[in-house]
């Protein structure tokens, strides 16, 4: 999966490349519009049922699975086509309310009908992450990369924001036929499998609690560009979504894999002590994985702006700092949150997930009068160090304990160490000094990984 998420990073900062050059930094703003109101509607539409899906199909017994994997089928049909009738009943909306006016309605309209691609992508990765087809679901990842940049590509190139649009349609729908393909393969659909009426039900139930925590997430962010674009202009909203993806890139690969491995592992976990003990391990695993990459962020940010970008992006760079520290947080919670949508009540994990993403609204309103552009990019990482704080009290008051002793001190360990390197290539000349601090950390985590795997 790491090996995958490499390949569909690097086709998507190829993509950004192309963007930059050829419709401006409108265009990335433009790119991150575009990707929030597929992925918001997707998210409502889709209900839930990637994630609750998984959930479902790996806790059940192996005689049960046909039936879960049927309900997943028949639920992530109707699902595609409600999603097709709330993008095209949203478009004109959101064109308004985003730009004030009817500009770019047809690159929405088109957008939109990658809504149902990517709602039946969810119900057949699904199938294939709970049996565990890791690695035929990492080739797919790689195959949709690679094609979405031949095709999508010259379309941007000759067609500007219209192509941008296109080559979102195009990247779903190459995704979901691999994804279609594979899923039949690994689990044809048998008449003869009787679709429970209770199984439904319970992916419906888990869906629904999935869906509103999907929504705040979706909705919050395309709030917080709304207000950047209101408030700074489009051109903004291009160097924040710059520094998003810039900051959360490098460590992307290690969140999906803890979405496609991670999770189906300790949902199947048949004891609370085997889930904390998967946790616990996976925390420490996310940091030595993460680690050396969020130096690279920290020291060499310049470097990769000028890489993934041009010259004129460096209004991010004071962005990027401040967002790549809320991604480190990121990688302490994100093992948490899956723990407890795994063995926690629906409630709890909207709780926390709502009030999480109502502080992602909130705090840019707050600080941007007073920091401009970079108070947006402050108010993300203040709302990824509050949303650790919440997730760890959670977990503690569900699980009866805080998480482990060596857990807690590698992530203090790994801050201090971020930290100094930061602050040592701040007082350097070289916008390549920072390849010293990469290389020390680089050096002893991946020792630490090799040590930690060896048989």
């Amino acid at each position: 999966m790491g090996g995958a998420q490499v390949v569909v990073l690097a086709a998507g900062f190829v993509r950004s490349k192309v963007v930059a050059l050829t419709v401006g930094v409108s265009g990335v703003g433009l790119v991150g519009v575009f990707s929030v109101f597929t992925t918001s509607i997707a998210s409502v539409a889709g209900w839930g049922l990637g994630t609750a899906a998984v959930r479902v199909i790996a806790s059940a017994d192996e005689a049960h699975k046909p039936g879960k994997i049927a309900a997943v089928r028949r639920l992530g049909a109707i699902l595609s086509g409600l999603g097709l009738l709330l993008a095209l009943g949203l478009f004109w909306p959101a064109a308004a309310i985003t730009f004030t006016g009817q500009q770019y309605l047809l690159e929405l309209v088109i957008v939109g009908l990658a809504v149902p691609c990517m709602i039946a992508s969810t119900a057949w990765s699904a199938i294939l992450q709970a049996s565990g087809a890791v690695k035929q679901l990492a080739k797919i990842q790689i195959l949709g990369a690679v094609a979405g940049i031949v095709l999508g590509l010259p379309v941007i190139y000759v067609w500007g924001s219209l192509g941008i649009a296109l080559s979102v349609l195009i990247a779903a729908v190459v995704s979901a036929a691999a994804l279609w393909q594979a899923a039949h393969k690994l689990s044809p659909p048998d008449s003869s499998t009787f679709t429970d009426s209770n199984d439904l039900r319970e992916l419906v139930k888990l869906g629904g609690a999935l869906v509103i925590i999907g929504w705040a997430g979706h909705f919050s962010a395309y709030i917080v560009r709304i207000i950047i674009i209101r408030s700074a202009g489009l051109d903004a909203a291009g160097y924040y979504q710059a520094a998003f993806a810039i900051s959360g890139s490098l460590p992307g690969f290690i969140f999906a894999a803890m979405g496609t491995d991670f999770f189906p592992r300790i949902s199947a976990a048949k004891t609370s002590s085997e889930a904390n003990e998967l946790l616990e391990r996976q925390i420490q695993a996310g940091l030595l994985l993460g680690v050396p990459l969020i130096a690279i962020l920290l020291t060499l940010g310049r470097p990769c702006v000028h890489l993934l970008y041009e010259r004129g992006f460096d209004p991010a760079l004071p962005l990027l700092a401040w967002m790549t520290w809320g991604v480190f947080f990121r990688l302490i919670s994100w093992p948490l949150g899956f723990w407890l949508m795994a063995r926690s009540s629906p409630k709890t994990v909207i709780a926390v997930e709502c009030l999480g993403n109502g502080l992602s609204i909130v705090l840019p309103l707050l600080l941007m009068p007073t920091f401009g552009l970079v108070g947006a990019a402050i108010a993300f990482f203040i709302g990824c160090l509050v949303h650790a704080i919440i997730v760890i009290v959670t977990y503690r008051l569900k699980s009866g304990h805080w998480p482990a002793l060596h857990a807690a001190l590698w992530a203090v360990l790994s801050a201090a160490v971020l930290l100094a390197a930061q602050a040592w290539s701040a007082c350097q000349d070289s916008v390549f000094a920072g390849l010293v601090p990469v290389a020390l950390t680089g050096a002893f985590c991946g020792w630490k990984c090799l040590k930690a795997i060896r048989p």
